[in-house]
Order: structure tokens, then C-alpha cells, then sequence
């Protein structure tokens, strides 16, 4: 299992990869994705056949039901090929920005951090989605995937980020914030 620094490294240069592909061949993009949803899918129904047929007479039922609605899903998505791409599209930005802020939890247990952080992937995000929405003509052709891509580079910049930073590791001045106890007193108890 990878540790901390380098799942935030790999993260990040697949959500920076990810981003600048969505953001620069957007069509390639979602037809690859398109292609493996379908795939996924068959991948998943042969799976719910197989237990289908290796399970119990009372759990079987569920198992061919459940293969049944991922066929109806292949079958409306290969009539809405570009939905279906989209719809896998939207599952993987949803586990990045879930990553994401898995990242900025990382960073809460530095003090300082936090203030910085996360403040920095908000206006980031905002800001280069401004950017590109007004100077990139191919951006409001595909918004969706756009939005997707630029949310994904955003969170892959500071994941990379992340990577780099060791949360182990603090700074003088925060170990003796940390260390400093304090009793606030009433100036009347201090005469009783």
C-alpha cells in the first residue's frame, strides 16, 4: 500500500493528466470513457451471471436481477453513447474531488495549513474556471466535461502539493502553540 506522499503524487499527476486532456481533446475524452462504461458494465453483468449461477436458489434471484438492470443500462447506453461517457465522467470526478478533500483533511492537522489550503483550491478553481470560460471558445462547447476537467486539474495541482508537504513534520512556532497551556482566570479569583 502506498503511503501518504506518494498516493497524494499519483493522484494529482493523474488529476493534472486528466484535466489538461479533458480541457484540450474533449471528444476523444468522452468517447473513451464512453467505450469503457460499456466495458465496465459487460464486465459486470458477466460477474452478477457468474455469482447468478454459483449462489444459493434464494440469492440467485437478486443476482440475475441485478445483471439484468446493467443490461438495460448497456443497451439505453449504447443508443445515448455520449450520456454514458458522461456518466462515468461525473463518477470519477466525484472520487477525485472526494480525494481531494481527503487531501485538505490531511493538511487540518497542520494549523497553518488549512487556512491556506483551502481557501487556495476554492479560488483556484473558481478563477480558471473564469478564465477559461471567457477565453477558450472550446470550453462552452462542452461544458460538462470542461467544468470536469478544470475541477480535476485544480485538485490534481494542490494533491501534488500535498505530496510535498509532510504532515509529520512541524514548524517551531507551531510546536510551541501546540505545547502552550493557558488558564484564563477571572481577575476577581485571583484575590480569593
Amino acid at each position: 500500500m502506498l503511503d501518504t506522499k506518494y498516493s497524494c503524487l499519483l493522484r494529482g499527476i493523474v488529476g493534472v493528466i486528466f484535466g489538461f486532456l479533458a480541457l484540450i481533446i474533449p471528444e476523444p475524452v468522452i468517447m473513451t470513457f464512453s467505450g469503457l462504461f460499456l466495458v465496465l458494465i459487460g464486465l459486470g453483468i458477466a460477474l452478477f451471471l457468474f455469482l447468478a449461477i454459483t449462489s444459493r436458489s434464494d440469492e440467485s434471484m437478486l443476482w440475475f436481477g441485478l445483471s439484468a438492470v446493467l443490461l438495460v443500462i448497456a443497451i439505453v447506453s449504447t443508443f445515448l453513447f455520449d450520456v454514458a461517457g458522461i456518466l462515468l465522467i461525473v463518477i470519477i470526478a466525484a472520487v477525485a474531488a472526494y480525494n481531494g478533500f481527503f487531501d485538505i483533511t490531511i493538511a487540518m492537522s497542520h494549523p497553518k495549513t488549512k487556512y491556506i489550503l483551502i481557501p487556495g483550491i476554492i479560488i483556484t478553481g473558481v478563477a480558471l474556471l473564469c478564465i477559461f470560460y471567457i477565453y477558450f471558445p472550446n470550453f462552452q462547447n462542452h461544458l460538462y466535461i470542461s467544468i470536469v476537467g478544470t475541477l480535476a486539474f485544480t485538485f490534481g495541482l494542490f494533491s501534488i502539493g500535498m505530496g510535498y508537504y509532510k504532515p509529520g513534520e512541524l514548524d517551531e512556532e507551531d510546536v510551541s502553540l501546540q505545547k502552550a497551556t493557558r488558564t484564563f482566570r477571572w481577575p476577581d479569583a485571583k484575590k480569593k
